[in-house]
């Protein structure tokens, strides 16, 4: 398998669109539930870490999300952050769209299952549709996603997330995240078990409407899964400062 080769960002103009039409469909198709909550976050982060991966190459990203929830249980929802690569020299935007159902149980028990659609709008072209199920209890939350072609390479990936939001004060929460990808793309890259594994600890602090988060970031190892990247700093502190509206 062979990392694609850098295109110019206009021929991701396409794509890009195509996932913001996913996430605005998804949106609207439950605009006429008057039980529907709609909501969203802008953020300011010091690095984009996704998976563990930093796809600003290290530096300051701006995100934007807006969520659309139905009490019967459906939602759909975007994720745009800003990118960069350096070894590209290009700069773009990433871009999820997804929507799912979500079964909340009497037992507090949640369990939720939907798609996504992912596109980097930045050299090289690469985009991918993924799947997933997961649940939520409590304080815990965890996912299993696959992508047959992950990031747009020629080879197919599961990705598996658990994660804690655990109180410690009124406003102030523990955070945890695990993360395990499994592709053949990984091993590309010097990872003869093309396994990857990524985490994060820290803390966030909730305010008027503003939340803070101060977590430290990391992965195992290098990935040939991720073509565009900042790879030169595998650990880091990440602080992300959002407001909900």
């Amino acid at each position: 398998m062979l990392v694609p080769a850098p295109r110019h960002v206009a021929l991701n103009c396409r794509a890009r669109k195509h996932a913001i039409f996913l996430g605005v469909v998804g949106l609207l198709s439950f605009a006429d539930s008057g039980r529907a909550q709609l909501s969203g976050t802008v953020s300011v982060v010091s690095d984009y870490r996704y998976r563990g991966i930093s796809l600003s190459d290290n530096e300051p990203a701006v995100q934007v999300g807006v969520n659309y929830d139905d009490a019967t249980g459906w939602y759909a929802g975007a994720f745009a952050s800003t990118v960069k690569s350096a070894a590209y020299d290009t700069r773009g935007v990433h871009v999820i769209s997804f929507a799912g159902y979500a079964w909340r149980m009497a037992s507090g028990w949640s369990l939720d299952a939907g798609a996504d659609y992912s596109v980097v709008a930045a050299s090289p072209r690469y985009d991918y549709p993924e799947v997933y199920a997961g649940f939520a209890y409590q304080n815990i939350s965890g996912r299993v996603h696959y992508a047959p072609r992950y990031f747009g390479q020629n080879a197919a990936a599961l990705y598996g997330e658990l994660n804690l939001a655990q109180p410690l004060l009124e406003n102030v929460r523990l955070l945890a995240h695990v993360g395990v990808l499994n592709t053949e793309a990984n091993k590309y890259y010097g990872n003869p078990s093309g396994v990857l594994f990524d985490g994060a600890v820290g803390l966030g602090i909730d305010w008027q409407g503003f939340s803070m988060q101060v977590n430290w970031v990391g992965v195992n190892h290098s990935s040939g899964a991720y073509a565009v990247n900042g790879i030169e700093r595998r650990h880091g502190l990440v602080v992300a400062l959002s407001h909900s509206f």
